[in-house]
């Protein structure tokens, strides 16, 4: 006799669906629509209810309940592997449930059966709220999952939540954005995968665009332009900042070179070392793929200034916010963005820029005055050629007269 650790998966045939999964959703029904299903219990679905029955949150920390768990675990992530081998897209919405676990082994190992099966197009809408998830690991396994299905809305989805270098099974909290002195828009939703306050950068998605363009007009100092005018109109002082940082990162990774990697023996040592790695090289990739805004997933940006200073010779756009459409995630969205490097290491920066700056003016101006020059001389030219033709034409007239014509 067959039971619910064994999965049947043949043509006209039923796969059974481990009871495990029925005692973690505490019901039956959940699990398969057309109530079909089979099982029979076994000592491992028993460890699951045991788990589920005897250990909540407030007794986490009890030793009898870390075994269960531990063994709970890894008896659902085996029926999850159970369903994803099947390849069958009826069980995609059954899987998908296990995102409302607590654990994030689970839903990691959800993400992979779901990558198992292969998502569609139609699963684009669902696949992009689960990508949001809090914990590094999690997001980066979603990713994987979109990545293995094919259509145009997964591949843009793709492209949106690719995740950016962090890593861990720690749960994410969303910053406060008050402590930046940035306003957040009513009913937004922060994104994990595109935010970083590292870097000066917080995502989010809104209720509506217009409700947000209003929200930050009535907030700006300036704006709104549109992105590329805006780039255009502060290029010195988004350069004296991308220069401040480049020297930041420079000197962290100088500073960091010249600490002695700590003793492979102590995993803790060692990962806290790699962590610093990880966040040197990151810094600058990260930004940078942060301020990246291809049309093809966020439309034509506008951007408002919520904050300028003057810092040395200089104003500067300190704070401010980038509205887009979000078209992957087919909702508006938008990111705060800040200056995070201190003014002195601004004005270090600008030093440079500024003889830039008018080495640039100076080669304009020349730029001009031969401009002029040419315009000048084919404005003679052109009247010199009037003149000639003029003159020919009588001369052709008078010719013609003398000969009678």
């Amino acid at each position: 006799m067959k039971t619910s650790r064994q999965a049947m998966i043949s043509v006209g045939t039923l796969l059974i669906i481990p009871l495990v999964l029925v005692v973690f959703f505490d019901t039956a029904d959940a699990i398969s629509p057309s109530g079909d299903n089979q099982a029979v219990s076994s000592p491992k679905d028993n460890v699951v209810r045991n788990y589920v029955s005897s250990c909540p949150k407030a007794a986490a920390k009890v030793a009898s309940c870390d075994k269960l768990r531990k063994e709970a675990i890894e008896i659902l992530k085996e029926d999850l592997h159970t369903l994803g081998s099947s390849a069958s897209h009826r069980y995609f919405s059954t899987i998908l449930r296990i995102f409302r676990s607590d654990e994030p082994e689970l839903r990691i190992a959800a993400a992979d059966a779901l990558g198992m099966i292969g998502p569609k197009d139609s699963d684009a809408g669902i696949l992009s709220l689960i990508a949001n998830d809090p914990v590094p690991d999690v997001r980066r396994a979603i990713s994987q999952t979109i990545s293995r299905g094919k259509g145009p809305a997964l591949t843009l989805l793709g492209q949106r939540v690719t995740p950016m270098q962090k890593a861990g099974p720690t749960p994410e909290i969303p910053p406060d954005a008050a402590k930046f002195s940035l306003p957040v828009a009513p009913e937004s939703a922060y994104l994990f995968y595109a935010s970083d306050p590292a870097v000066g950068r917080l995502s989010y998605v809104g209720k509506s665009t217009n409700d947000s363009a209003s929200f930050f007009k009535g907030k700006a100092k300036k704006g709104p332009f549109k992105l590329e005018e805006f780039q255009e109109k502060y290029r010195y002082q988004l350069q004296d900042e991308q220069e401040a940082l480049n020297r930041e990162q420079d000197a962290k990774a100088k500073q960091l070179d010249s600490v002695k990697p700590p003793d492979p023996t102590n995993p803790q040592a060692l990962m806290e070392y790699m962590g610093k790695v990880t966040s040197v090289a990151a810094g600058r990739s990260t930004r940078m793929f942060l301020d990246s805004y291809q049309s093809t997933l966020f439309g034509t940006p506008t951007v408002y200034v919520l904050e300028e200073r003057q810092i040395g010779q200089r104003s500067y756009p300190t704070r401010f916010v980038v509205l887009y459409d979000d078209l992957a995630l087919k909702r508006p969205g938008y990111r705060l963005a800040w200056m995070t490097v201190p003014d002195e290491a601004i004005k270090t920066a600008q030093v440079a820029s500024l003889k830039e700056e008018q080495q640039d003016a100076a080669r304009k101006k020349e730029e001009a005055a031969t401009k002029k020059k040419v315009e000048e001389l084919d404005a003679l030219t052109k009247k010199k050629d009037e003149g000639e033709k003029k003159q020919f034409k009588k001369g052709q007239e008078d010719l013609e007269k003398a000969l009678g014509f």
